[in-house]
Order: structure tokens, then sequence, then C-alpha cells
């Protein structure tokens, strides 16, 4: 059960996902290569007629299929994306959502564009197939998708669909989250909760003189019992809730704080807290097998993600890719970003086994955390001096950073 963000600022703006899938499935990040134009593009199983305009892709992916939970491409377009529960059963024989992003992302120049390829897709192929590495998973598809023209969330149901550009902190969870703020939706449901804009040609669904003749979206597409069951609505309030609470404040180190929360409290619900970074055991059985952030900052065309490559973020350091002009640069060598290779998904693997042997524990350990925050702030002031020093002498600083935090962690 995973959760997603958006979070604008004055000067930087902030996207960040944790994904939460079973605990021995293994998901590394990679960096697909730009490539020339195809008229096919990849998904788990074979490929679709739709055409890859081959753009490089940072994915990070389970590794059994060709699709991604998150990603960011060459043009600073990110996409996350949730599992939802309709009334409407998905098709077991469908395309996943997760192989409908990294297509969004080979192609997109924009995060509007992203919406309007996702739609498409949505409304051309079916979606569906099974979600799970072990086990029968079907579900549909929510998306939190970002650039540098802002942000949007779009949200489907078999072939139908709502979105909604943001301004403000957003997520979105497992449920739901689109009510009557939609701006646009797939013609079927026009029909249903929208009719006037059908009768009068109205596209735009936002228009708010017509707010009292519109229907809700949430409600009309929802399995309210999944809904319940997997909380969404209570880790996106209280997602949402943190985001706001920063106010000006709000920084790179507020985006890490709320994807390590072991427990952030639900403004929904007094008393009540929400685990956004999840352990085995917590959300239905589906801990946080892999975390990335976006750091949007002020120069056009720039962007900072910072990935764990590991499973719990809140005893992970997060690792810095400089994006800049539409060049991926890792300042971390001590990883393997080609697709599926091998040392990827094994310091996966370590990361999973040093936790079992008692890494659970640590994330209560004050000394621990203050130890994983100044190791967190001194990778974060290394980036900072990019322009000043250069990516090969903050390379050097990363990997010595790294390199002594992990062989700490190594030992406890």
């Amino acid at each position: 059960m995973c959760d997603t963000f958006w979070a604008p600022g004055r000067e930087r703006s902030y996207f960040g996902k944790n994904s939460d899938r079973k605990p021995s499935e293994p998901q590394a990040l990679c960096i697909l290569p730009r490539s020339p134009e195809a008229p096919r593009s990849a998904v788990s199983g074979g490929e679709l007629p739709y055409p890859d305009k081959g753009l490089a892709v940072l994915l990070s992916k389970p590794s059994w299929i060709r699709g991604g939970e998150i990603g960011l491409n060459e043009k600073g377009v990110a996409v996350g994306n949730e599992a939802v529960f309709s009334k409407w059963p998905a098709r077991k024989n469908g395309i996943l959502g997760m192989d409908f992003l990294r297509i969004a992302l080979r192609s997109a120049s924009t995060a509007q564009e992203a919406v309007e390829i996702l739609v498409e897709l949505t409304e051309r192929f079916d979606q569906g197939g099974n979600g799970a590495y072990r086990g029968r998973l079907f579900y549909d598809n929510s998306y939190l998708v970002a650039g540098f023209d802002g942000a949007f969330v779009l949200e489907t149901a078999g072939k139908r669909w709502a979105w909604k550009k943001v301004e403000a902190p957003t997520a979105i969870s497992n449920s739901y989250s689109i009510g009557l703020d939609y701006k646009r939706l797939d013609a079927e449901t026009r029909k249903a909760i929208s009719p006037v804009n059908e009768k009068m040609a109205c596209y735009d669904e936002a228009d708010a003189g017509r707010i009292g003749q519109k229907e809700s979206w949430k409600p009309y597409v929802e399995s309210r019992l999944h809904a319940f069951l997997t909380q969404g609505d209570s880790r996106r309030r209280a997602v949402e809730g943190r985001l706001a609470a920063a106010g000006p404040a709000l920084d790179v180190t507020t985006a890490f704080e709320v994807l390590r929360s072991r427990s952030l409290p639900d403004p929904g619900r007094p008393g009540k807290t929400a685990v956004i970074c999840a352990h085995d055991g917590d959300n239905l059985g589906y801990p946080t097998t892999a975390s990335l952030a976006v750091e949007y900052g002020p120069k056009a065309g720039r962007c900072v993600a910072w990935f764990t490559g590991t499973s719990y973020p809140d005893i992970s350091l997060y690792k810095p890719i400089l994006l800049d002009d539409g060049e991926f640069t890792p300042l971390w060598t001590g990883y393997e970003y080609s697709e599926d290779a091998a040392a990827s998904l094994e310091y996966w693997k370590r990361g999973r086994d040093l936790y079992r042997r008692g890494g659970k524990h640590l994330s209560r350990d004050p000394g621990f955390r203050k130890a994983l925050d100044e190791a967190q702030e001194r990778l974060r002031t290394a980036v900072d001096r990019l322009d000043a020093a250069g990516p090969d002498e903050v390379r050097k600083e990363v990997a010595r950073i790294v390199s002594e935090w992990e062989a700490a962690f190594s030992k406890r």
C-alpha cells in the first residue's frame, strides 16, 4: 500500500513516493538511456502498439516487470502510481498501471502531456493484470504526475477516468481522492455524474457555477470495502496535513521526514496516526520496498532525485542523482544503474537482510536516528555545493559519506 505526494514551495517544489510491496519482492532503481523513437512500447510480457519517443527515464521498478512504481524522465516529469479499487473488477489479462507509467515517462515532455498519454492508454487498452509478485492482486490505478509545469492527480476505474490540477500540498494513496473538484472526466462518466456539461458541451467540469449540478467522482467509482481495508484516506490526510503544516519551512528534509514516518498524525481522526514508512506486517503486509523524492529547484530544467535503493526508508539514506538540462548524473557511484542489474538487486537484498537481523528496531533508537539525520544532512550539504565544487568533487564527498554510513550501519 503506497503513498505519493506533491508539495509546491516558493522556490522549490517536492515530489515523493514510497513503494509498498511484498517484503521479499526485489525493487531496484535504473536509468533507461535515451533511445531512437519506436512504433511500439515495452510492457511486461510483450509490447503495445503505442509509440515510444525514447526519452531517458529514471525508474524504480519491481524486478519481475518492465514498468515501474515511480519514475522521473529527462524532461523533469515525475509519476507515481497507486493501486485503487473500484466497483468494477479489473481485467485479469489487462495491462499493469506500472507499464502505463513507463510508457508515459518515455514520451511526455510535460506533466500535462503525461496525463494526456495516461488517459489515452486507459481508454485504448484494458488495464488490470496480476500486480502481485506472488499470489493474485488485480486493481485499477491512480497517478500523481508532476513536472516543471505543475502537478496533476489522475484516477481511473476501468476505462473511466477523472483528473484535476493541484496547487496545494497533495497526496494520493490506495483510495480515490477526487470528489467534486475534477477538471476533466471521460465521456461516460460525464453523462452519469456531470450531465449539465454533457448537455452544454462544456468540457470544464471545474466550473464553480455548476458545482450544485454535479456529483462526486469518489463515491461513484470507489469500493468502500477496499477503501476501508487499505486506510488510504487516513494516510492521504496524514501526509497532506504534515506538508501543509510545514508552511514556508518546507524543504527536502520535510520530504524525507514524511517518507520515513512510522506514526504520522491523521487530522481527520484526532489521536490516530498513519504508517507511511511500512515495515513487514504493516499496512496489510506490504512494507516499503523503495522510496524516491524529487527536489525541483529554481533553475529551469534542473532537479535532484533522491533514492534509497533499499527497503525501509526510516533506516536508509537517500542518495542523490542530478538531472540537469536533460542529462542524468548519478552523484553516488556505488550503485549499478542499468536495468535489471544484478548488483543493484543484490544491494536491495543486503538492505533487507540487515533489517531482518535487527534493523527494524533501529528507527526507535534516538542515537541511530540522530546519526541518520546527520549523514543525510551532510549529503544535502554536499549536493548544495554542486555549482561551486563541480560534480566530480561532489561525487567523492557523497561516496565518502555513504561508505562511512553503511560501514557503521552494518555493525549495529
